[in-house]
């Protein structure tokens, strides 16, 4: 099989599909539209499938019999935001239809790119060893659809998985299947600090929250430097605060929440540690006290790419395209349901690169002038059956210890 020139072949079809669905999004847990038009492509091509409720879709494309069991996955929904009419640099060629709701994190090109990966391997599936699962996922932006998918998939069974998500700051054309952690473990967390109300022409008889929580705010940053280690990547960020109500009443409580990812777990669990340490001496100097609404609590839940199915990827694409097309690529420290199906299912996430200055891609994910270069996608789908070819064929065993946690129990603990 010639992968790459069969992708072309697709090409045409994959953007029309891709364009399809970036003008009609639908948010986390309502894509009903988006699961009939999947599932309208899916009959068409001929493969069978079944919904499963607040989870997604899961195809099945039948290869030789005895052979090993590979899901691909890709997400449906969309973000609930106004998306600008520009990219970077020029007009878009399609924009979202529906107000407030728009595809500016790429699951509109993941999508199809697994439905132009899912012809072609089913127009050769005898030339399959083994079967494909097509998981298409519901509500990822929230973790709303992962936890039915993911359990319906070890009911199943599979012996890998693998995943494109394309990439706003690596070059177009280039793709990244580097070993080892590619996206974040990651911690929320939201508190309430409690002082004493006053006015604010005597501060001294009030126990300020505020000035608790600046003074905390303060040495979190600072913890990076003084108390985590230094060669492992950590970010933690503040996404809320409020307080307050008048400018001269010293408010009783304050509220604040945010987020710190990290690319080891340990590093994760000494922050967590920390932060809990600093908050409670941080109050406690200040006559405040503190309760978590959202309890920081490490999750071991980093994306990982196997290291023998990152080297089966990085060959795959040289067979396919050449080795001119990887890219080496750092983590990317946001952070990704993907990290679930790699407990159970050895695996490769890989970053497709969008970035185009001529045609004005290159926008954050999740920011208005978000914009894809679509004419990488037939490298996306050249490197998803290339992969399924040579992953269904490999014969040695994955140095892997698979979950052995239950879906309900890993998801009670997380």
């Amino acid at each position: 099989m010639e992968t790459f020139k069969l992708a072309k072949q697709v090409e045409d079809q994959v953007i029309h599909i891709r364009r399809h669905l970036h003008e009609y999004p639908e948010i986390s847990m309502e894509e009903e539209n988006t699961i009939a038009f999947v599932t309208n492509k899916l009959k068409e091509i001929g493969i069978p499938y079944e919904v499963v409720p607040k989870g997604g879709i899961i195809g099945v494309i039948e290869g030789r019999a005895g052979g090993k069991s590979l899901i691909l996955r890709a997400e449906l929904d969309a973000l609930p935001m106004q998306e600008a009419e520009t990219n970077l640099s020029q007009q878009k060629v399609v924009i979202s239809q529906i107000a407030d709701v728009a595809h500016t994190c790429g699951h509109d090109a993941h999508m199809a790119m697994l439905l132009g990966s899912a012809k072609i391997l089913y127009e050769n599936r005898k030339n399959l060893n083994g079967k494909v699962l097509l998981a298409f996922e519901q509500g990822e932006e929230m973790g709303g659809g992962i936890y039915a998918l993911l359990k319906r998939l070890t009911e199943i069974g599979a012996d890998g998985i693998w995943g494109v998500h394309v990439k706003n700051d690596l070059p177009s054309g280039k793709i990244s299947v580097d070993p080892g952690p590619r996206m974040a473990g990651f911690f929320p967390f939201h508190v309430k600090i409690t002082g004493k109300s006053g006015h604010g022409s005597r501060p001294d008889l009030a126990s300020s929250p505020i000035d608790c929580f600046t003074h905390f705010h303060q040495q979190l940053t600072a913890m990076r430097l003084t108390s985590l280690n230094p060669h492992d990547p950590i970010t933690i960020s503040i996404g809320s605060v409020s307080s307050g109500s008048a400018l001269n009443i010293i408010p009783d409580s304050l509220q604040f929440s945010g987020t710190a990812r990290f690319l080891n777990y340990k590093q994760g669990q000494s922050a967590s540690k920390e932060f809990k340490r600093l908050l409670a001496t941080t109050c406690n100097l200040h006559s405040c006290t503190y309760e978590y609404i959202l309890e920081p609590i490490a999750k071991d839940l980093l994306v990982y790419n196997q290291e023998q199915c990152a080297e089966i990827a990085r060959k795959s694409i040289t067979t396919s395209m050449g080795k001119e097309m990887i890219a080496t690529f750092p983590a990317w420290m946001a952070s990704e349901p993907f990290a679930y199906y790699q407990k159970y299912f050895p695996g490769v996430f890989a970053f497709l690169g969008i970035k185009n200055e001529a045609k004005g891609t290159g926008a954050e994910h999740h920011n208005i002038h978000f914009d894809i270069d679509e004419h990488v996608m037939k490298i996306g789908v050249a490197a998803t059956v290339q992969y399924t070819i040579d992953f269904l064929k490999y014969n040695d065993q994955f140095h892997f210890v698979p979950e052995n946690r239950s879906v309900e129990a890993l998801f009670e603990n997380n």
